[in-house]
């Protein structure tokens, strides 16, 4: 079973809080490339800013930044993958969007191989307070227009993390704004927003998934959930996985969801799952406005049931609009 592992960047700011018994110490960790979230020395997440270059043999046009890898459990199991041969385009937890339409074009900034758009990465605010530690992050979302490269999107990033004696749990808010005097339409399409391609080492074979909703792997795609979390080995004796919950203020809640299922990649049955708000309708962004999307991940050891999933859903909802901080 294999174990990915990743060293830590040099240049440590230590940051102790008390939470809970006994406290956590914080701590950022930036090595020029990614600022990785730190708590009692034990990576919680990694936030890629520098772009990350394509595999050697690989069009340059797959490389990009502004995505989050590793993220971890308590134990130090990876539960990302980036640039995985089949997709080269994925990117551990990411945010991009398939089809946009702007000034009368449809442009795709999600499959980076079509060379219509990408995300770009600008500058990145760490952030702490006595429970946890987090960033801020600017993003831009550019369209390769027939005149050049425009960009047509605005994103805010901010993500707060702490532990908990369910696991790393930390929050994600993403606010899109149009950057210029041209409206933006987010077309209807099955995959797109905020997903995760998993660790390479779960296949069919080693882990499970459920919905809010009841329902399992085979009949997830398409349907319609609050949360969804997945179990899976971690070893020959160990198990984790991680649950994602999406706030109900979110556009088009309860939201579309696109996972692979059993028979993806060849087979395999590879872990992707996305919540894609824009699956089944369009969604207008207007100048001057900005629009926000907000979830909450957990990572953890050993397993997840419903009823627990269920709580941390309830006290995520019930928070100040799914922010913490």
């Amino acid at each position: 079973m294999r174990r990915c592992f990743y060293l830590l960047g040099t240049i440590v700011l230590l940051v102790s809080c008390a939470v809970g018994a006994p406290p956590h110490k914080y701590a950022f960790a930036d090595d020029g490339k990614s600022l990785a979230l730190l708590s009692d020395g034990r990576q919680m997440l990694s936030y890629r800013y520098a772009e990350m270059p394509a595999p050697e043999g690989v069009r340059a046009v797959y490389a990009r930044g502004g995505f989050i890898h590793p993220a971890n459990t308590p134990s130090g199991f990876v539960l990302t993958e980036i640039q995985p041969p089949d997709h080269r385009h994925h990117y551990g937890i990411w945010n991009p969007w398939t089809r946009v339409e702007y000034d009368g074009k449809v442009y795709d900034l999600w499959n980076l191989g079509d060379s219509l758009g990408t995300v770009r990465a600008g500058k990145v605010f760490p952030s702490r307070n006595r429970r946890g530690c987090g960033f801020e992050a600017e993003l831009e979302h550019v369209a390769f227009t027939p005149g050049g490269e425009v960009v047509i999107m605005k994103e805010r990033w901010q993500v707060f993390a702490r532990e908990t004696r369910d696991g790393f749990l930390w929050d994600f808010v993403s606010t899109l704004t149009p950057s210029t005097d041209k409206p933006v339409t987010i077309k209807a399409y099955r995959y797109q927003g905020f997903c995760i391609r998993a660790n390479a080492c779960w296949t069919k074979d080693n882990c499970s998934m459920m919905t809010s909703e009841g329902v399992e792997r085979p009949g997830i795609d398409g349907s319609r959930a609050r949360w969804i979390y997945l179990n899976g080995a971690t070893g020959p004796a160990s198990s984790g996985g991680f649950l994602i919950l999406a706030a109900p203020e979110n556009y088009n809640a309860p939201e579309p969801l696109r996972i692979w299922d059993e028979k993806a990649n060849r087979g395999r049955g590879d872990v992707f799952v996305n919540f894609c708000p824009a699956k089944t309708q369009d969604w207008n962004l207007e100048p001057g406005k900005s629009y926000r999307l907000s979830y909450r991940v957990l990572a953890f050891d050993n397993r997840m049931d419903p009823e627990k999933a269920e709580r941390l859903w309830r006290e995520f909802a019930d928070s100040a609009k799914g922010v913490t901080q």
